[in-house]
């Protein structure tokens, strides 16, 4: 009797990469975009043990949102219309300070005195990183 082990999960989480570490050669194609593995498929590991690799499955139950999804990297970002979704998570899930170190950026953000609390938001990053580019695009036009 052969043991069959499943490698079920979210896309894009190292299933199929996992079954090529364990067989030791790339027996099942890998990619970094969500959803390569498009069928279910067996590879025998040894006479003894064989392993399954399935598409990747989303339950919809246990998903908050797509922002949450691409952030997650379950989704690929170019599924989503909306932008604004992730970069409201990435600004709530990261210290002003490596925003700003990690993309050149100085995020002005609306104080008390002007109806804001202080806070990143998603349209501060998004105006500082815009600016940033158009400096520099303008930058190596001049230059």
């Amino acid at each position: 009797m052969k043991l069959i082990v499943g490698l079920v999960g979210y896309p894009n989480v190292g299933k199929s990469s996992t079954i090529n570490s364990l067989i030791g050669e790339k027996k099942v194609s890998v990619s970094s975009t969500p959803g390569k593995t498009k069928h279910f498929q067996t590879i025998l590991l040894s006479n003894e043990i064989m392993l399954c690799d399935c598409p990747g499955l989303v339950f919809p139950q246990f998903a908050t949102t797509k922002a949450d999804l691409v952030c997650d990297g379950v989704l690929p970002i170019d599924q989503l219309k909306e932008h604004t979704g992730p970069v409201s998570l990435l600004v709530k899930r990261l210290p002003r300070e490596i925003l700003e170190a990690t993309y050149g950026l100085n995020i002005k953000t609306r104080g008390v005195e002007e109806g804001g609390d202080g806070s990143v938001t998603a349209e501060n990053f998004l105006v500082a990183y815009a600016s940033m580019l158009i400096s520099f695009c303008l930058w190596q036009y001049f230059v």
